[in-house]
């Protein structure tokens, strides 16, 4: 059996692969047979095939697999303390736990500190702007664990016992510099928002009040009640008026912790 370093190592070696010239073309769909589909699962197939993981559920069809890992007992929920680098991750995008509403799947290469989690997906975009199950391309991601259906535990060797750590390979603080910068080109053009406003501004959002302020929002686009109550407790803080609204004010010092975020401040 394969190792979960192997397979995280060859997922690396294809971050940066683009589907084409048709439609979802791809090596990986070809090999699985449903080329010229969306290939998410196929990506985390081949990756076990060829690595010599290759008795693992299919995740071609998301939900189907998803419910395979589950019937094994092999599915951890998307709260689980024990999630590893080298588990497959299954996404719902609107944020259910139900393995039958499953749309994307991809490998878990680290667990974040703030418990969020870096991953490696196959037909995804490069960032939050394109589509997340139909994006074309070999992408690392940071993902909120809202939009996690759940983990599946494949049958690695024991090599999985010391796999790869992320805090030897990343440089955290650029990392954070990198998504504060991210953030603030997303957020310039935001208009006011508030409760009920919903969509990817919200996520963004969302996203820099965790980076700021530690919130630990799920970041699901959704301005609820718990977003509201981060934006209160920032407008307190840098006496704004605390009315939950951001408005032209709040969003203008959200934008400036970000600069200095990225500056190294």
């Amino acid at each position: 059996m394969g190792t979960a370093r192997q397979a995280l190592d060859l997922a690396r070696q294809h971050i940066g692969y683009v589907e084409g010239p048709r439609n979802n073309e791809t090596k990986f769909g070809a090999w699985s047979g449903y080329n010229f589909q969306p290939w998410c699962g196929s990506f985390v197939n081949w990756i076990f095939h060829n690595t010599g993981t290759g008795n693992e559920p299919s995740v071609v069809w998301t939900p189907g697999g998803a419910a395979a890992y589950k019937s094994k007992g092999r599915l951890l929920s998307r709260n689980s303390g024990d999630v590893r680098p080298g588990d497959v991750i299954f996404f719902d995008w609107g944020g259910s736990q139900n393995t039958g509403a499953t749309d994307h799947v991809g490998l878990v290469e680290a667990v974040l500190p703030d418990g969020r989690i870096q991953t490696i997906e196959g037909n995804t975009s490069p960032s939050d702007a394109g589509s997340q199950s139909n994006g074309g391309g070999v992408y690392r991601r940071i993902r909120s664990r809202g939009v996690v259906v759940g983990f599946g535990r494949p049958n690695y060797t024991a090599d999985n016992n010391s796999p790869y750590n992320p805090n030897s390979n990343i440089d955290w603080a650029k990392l954070r510099r990198f998504v504060a910068a991210v953030l603030q080109n997303e957020l310039k053009p935001v208009g006011t928002l508030q409760r009920g406003s919903r969509g990817g501004q919200v996520t963004s959002l969302q996203k820099a009040l965790n980076l700021i302020t530690g919130a630990s929002l799920v970041e699901d686009g959704d301005f609820g009640n718990a977003t509201r109550a981060a934006v209160v407790a920032f407008q307190k803080f840098f006496k704004l008026g605390a009315d939950g609204v951001v408005g032209p004010k709040t969003k203008a010092m959200i934008l400036l912790c970000l600069e200095n975020i990225k500056n190294g401040k």
